[in-house]
This record gives structure tokens, C-alpha cells and sequence, in this order.
């Protein structure tokens, strides 16, 4: 991904008329392939690509839905609007987003309907015709949410990055992630030896916490491995108990911090940086989620209560969002319905938490009260 940068070499979204199975080249860069979407299937992509090829490309989403849904289902078409598959076609992936589950519906519809015609006497039978899309005039998801939705399914950011709104305010900085991209290997030891940074080096930046791991000693202190990213990339940053009581106020996804720190190498490992300070980029902050829990960051609706019905969901993915609640640690009281049980937590609402939530439950399953 660095080295796509440095060399000014382009990478496209996955496209359903232009991508084959993984990556390809085209012009002067790669083509994300289909079957590198998460979540997608593999055999259910290859189908894609196949009928791609044996009757014509697609001429618009509602033609995709017409010719694929035999093939792939709600959960694989929504990873293809979030990466951006279908963007080729002109509409919004919001717009994309509100009417695909209907369409699917309708195409059901009509499959139903040719597996129960039977031929009439002058030979007449069903034609296929793709139902035509009613798209709402909605404006496009805002740049944070269409950026995480992106990533989630996609691994990288592709259409842009999130800290290029920041990384103004960190021009004084000595350190980028871009930096421990470039090293050579020591041909006696296999190691690496970095080109542009050495051990114990003193080091800052900035970026944008990606992730938060907590970690308990057996003097029982809590120590975090902090994932921050910048516009180059992602390093991992330790914080030792000490250092945790000081700064895990402010330790929470999405929060744009400025690092002092010393630059650890181990052996066979990737460089991390121990964190002697933290600091939050407060007024520069991502704004909290407006809809559909709006305004969710004043004072009076930090007094309420967000509701969560995930009685839906399986074992399976009601574990996967509960790790996400623990990732978004906040101030607003949540409760979670499961199983007959009610579950507590405290969260910080924002765009790319709703994002989050929303790839496991529709809307009305989320409500603020």
C-alpha cells in the first residue's frame, strides 16, 4: 500500500464489468477483483464474472440484480455497494443502499413466476425483464461513514483516507508510518534493517486510532496495544500501565491523537512505538452521528439511552458486536437485548459506530430513548 504510493500507482475499487476475480492491472494502477471483497463467496463471484462473460456486461444495477441473484444474496450485494462495485453505474452508493433489497424481492418475484408458467398453446412464455430501479433523491453517505463501510469490506481505504482532513495539523512531525516501509535484509540474519528509523529513535505523529487492545498483567495493571493509522498506513503503539492511567481518557477508536514516543525494533517483528504521551486532536474530531440517532453528543442526550434489539441475530454475530461495542467505549448508557438477557455498556456514538452496528442489525433495531 506504501509502496502504491511512493510510486504513484493507483488502486481502483472493485468494479462488476471491469473486475475479474482478484487484482488486475489497468491503466497505470490495480483493480481491486470481486472476490477480494469480504463476505462475498468466492464460487458466488466467479458466477458473477461468468455470466459476465458468457451474456455481456452489466448495463445497470437493476441488470445486475435481474441476471445475479441467483447467485449471490442481500449480505454479499451490500459488500458490493460499500466497496464501490457499483459505482460505474452513476448513482450514489446510499441510493444504491435504499432500493437494492427491494429490487431483489421483485426478482424473486419474477423467478417464482417462471417456475410456475406453464407454456401456452401459441408457445408464449415469461420474458426476463429487469424491474426498473426507483432510486430516492438522498445525498451520498458522509466521507467517514462511506470511508469505514469501504474499509470494512475492502481491508484498505480506497476512494480516499480519513486522516487526509488532519494531516495538516501534524506537518511538524518526525515520523510517518510511510517510514518503516523502506528497510533492507541482512544477508547473515534474515533481519530487517530499516533505512529510515533506528531502534530507541525519539519519534511523534499523528493519526487516527484504529484499534484498542487491553491487556492485564499478572500484577494486575492494565496495559493497551493501540493501532494508529495514518494517511501510509497503520503502527502498533504500546502503552505500560503507567502510561494506560494517564492517557486511557482519551483511548477510543476514531480519535485523532498526536503520539510521543520511542521507536521499538524487535527482532523478526515489525516496529512499534512505546507511547510517552497522547494527546487528542479535540477540535478536530470527526462530528457525532446525526441520523439516525441525532445530536447524540449533547448534554441532554448523553442522558439517554440507546436501545439495541439483537435478538435476531445468531450466537455467531452477536459475539462479533459485542467486540465492537467494547471498541467504542463512551459515555452513552447502552443496552442490548439477547437471548432473554439484558446486556449494559457505555459507548461513543459516532459515524462509524452506527456503521458498525448497522452491518449486523437494520435501523429499527438501533433507537436512542
Amino acid at each position: 500500500k506504501v509502496y502504491m504510493k511512493e510510486k504513484n500507482i493507483k488502486a481502483y475499487p472493485p468494479d462488476v464489468n471491469l473486475s475479474k476475480a482478484y487484482f488486475s492491472v489497468q491503466d497505470n494502477g490495480l483493480r481491486f477483483g470481486l472476490c477480494a471483497l469480504r463476505g462475498v463467496g468466492v464460487s458466488a463471484m466467479e458466477l458473477v464474472i461468468e455470466e459476465r462473460e458468457k451474456h455481456g456486461a452489466f448495463k445497470d444495477f437493476s441488470d445486475f440484480i435481474l441476471r445475479c441473484t441467483k447467485f449471490v444474496n442481500k449480505r454479499m450485494v451490500e459488500a458490493l455497494i460499500m466497496g464501490g462495485a457499483f459505482d460505474g453505474f452513476g448513482h450514489r452508493r446510499s441510493q444504491y443502499f435504499a432500493v437494492y433489497e427491494e429490487l431483489m424481492h421483485r426478482v424473486q418475484g419474477i423467478d417464482k413466476s417462471k417456475a410456475s408458467a406453464q407454456m401456452s398453446l401459441f408457445g408464449d412464455i415469461l420474458e426476463e425483464e429487469a424491474p426498473v430501479a426507483e432510486y430516492p433523491d438522498i445525498p451520498e453517505w458522509e466521507k467517514g461513514e462511506l470511508l469505514s463501510k469501504e474499509k470494512e469490506v475492502l481491508g484498505v481505504y480506497v476512494s480516499g483516507h480519513p486522516f487526509e482532513a488532519y494531516a495538516h495539523l501534524f506537518r511538524d512531525c518526525n515520523f510517518h508510518c510511510g517510514m518503516i516501509a523502506e528497510y533492507e535484509e541482512d544477508e547473515e540474519t534474515g533481519d530487517r534493517v530499516y533505512t529510515q528509523v533506528q531502534a530507541g529513535q525519539a519519534v511523534s505523529m499523528g493519526g487516527i486510532i484504529g484499534a484498542i487492545k487491553k491487556i492485564n498483567t499478572r500484577k494486575g495493571d492494565t496495559m493497551a496495544f493501540v493501532t494508529v493509522e495514518d494517511y501510509y498506513g497503520s503502527i502498533e503503539c504500546l502503552a505500560f500501565a503507567r502510561t494506560y492511567e494517564r492517557i486511557k481518557g482519551i483511548l477510543r477508536r476514531d480519535a485523532v491523537v498526536r503520539i510521543y514516543g520511542k521507536l521499538d525494533i524487535p527482532s523478526e517483528k515489525t516496529p512499534v512505538i512505546i507511547i510517552d504521551k497522547l494527546e487528542e486532536v479535540a477540535e478536530d474530531t470527526p462530528k457525532p452521528v446525526e441520523n439516525p440517532v441525532r445530536n447524540a453528543a449533547s448534554d441532554e442526550e448523553k442522558e439517554r439511552t440507546l436501545w439495541i434489539d439483537a435478538r435476531s441475530l445468531t450466537q455467531e454475530d452477536f459475539d462479533e458486536l459485542l467486540e465492537t461495542l467494547s471498541s467504542y467505549e463512551g459515555d452513552v448508557i447502552t443496552k442490548l437485548l439477547y437471548g432473554g438477557k439484558r446486556y449494559e455498556f457505555r459507548v461513543r456514538l459516532n459515524r462509524a459506530f452506527m456503521a458498525e452496528v448497522m452491518t449486523f442489525l437494520p435501523e429499527n433495531c438501533v433507537k436512542l430513548l
